[in-house]
């Protein structure tokens, strides 16, 4: 079984989007529309939470009870307290924490049991910051996520497909990236250089597509 210190994240820089070309404008903000065969093909949440499996209802209202909940104890324990962490910190912690033996007067299996909940914790928080939201290596991570993982309960029960829904529509529908993308294609073969390579970083899941 592959082990988080040996995956490699999926790239998210694309020299072709197909996509795009069909991308039609239709004004609804959470929603891309495709032409598709002439037809118009909506991509919504519904069809993001069909074909990912992700929970994609609406985002609770964090209250002040649930807020005292969120602890730095993953930053600082992890992280020695660093106040800018980057999805590659994360692999690099959790090779750490795969590497490390608990001291103190605790017994061994307590002290194998924090470890272990640790370890799963980190393997969490890089696979939502690095997989489901395609961040770059060098993005810090979120100090909110970061919070939430301490706590699993609250955050297995999170709805991050909205977040990462949200996160992929606002990457891919954006205005700038299609008409970017669009200017490209229409550029004559002799204005173009041969040895520069354009690519279009998203963010997100756009594998979901």
């Amino acid at each position: 079984m592959p082990t988080l210190s040996r995956m490699s994240r999926p790239s998210t820089s694309y020299s072709r989007l197909p996509c795009l070309d069909r991308l039609i404008s239709t004004g609804k903000k959470r929603e891309l529309w495709f032409l598709v065969e002439g037809k118009p093909t909506r991509f919504s949440i519904r069809e993001f939470a069909i074909v990912t499996g992700l929970v994609c209802t609406c985002k609770p209202f964090l209250g002040l009870e649930e807020k005292l909940k969120l602890k730095a104890r993953i930053r600082d324990e992890c992280f020695k307290g660093a106040t800018q962490i980057k999805v590659d910190d994360i692999q690099k912690a959790f090779r750490s924490l795969c590497d490390k033996e608990e001291g103190g007067k605790k017994k061994k299996a307590e002290k194998e049991k924090d470890l272990a909940t640790d370890r799963v914790k980190i393997a969490l928080l890089y696979f939502l910051e690095g997989v489901l939201l395609g961040a770059d290596p060098k993005r810090n991570v979120s100090t909110f996520h970061m919070s939430m993982v301490d706590d699993l309960d609250m955050f297995n029960s999170y709805p991050w497909g909205t977040v990462v829904y949200d996160t992929t529509v606002d990457s891919l529908g954006g205005k700038d990236m299609a008409k970017k993308y669009r200017e490209r294609l229409r550029k004559p073969p002799h204005k173009q250089l041969p040895d520069v390579k354009e690519t279009y970083t998203l963010y997100g899941f756009p594998f979901a597509f």
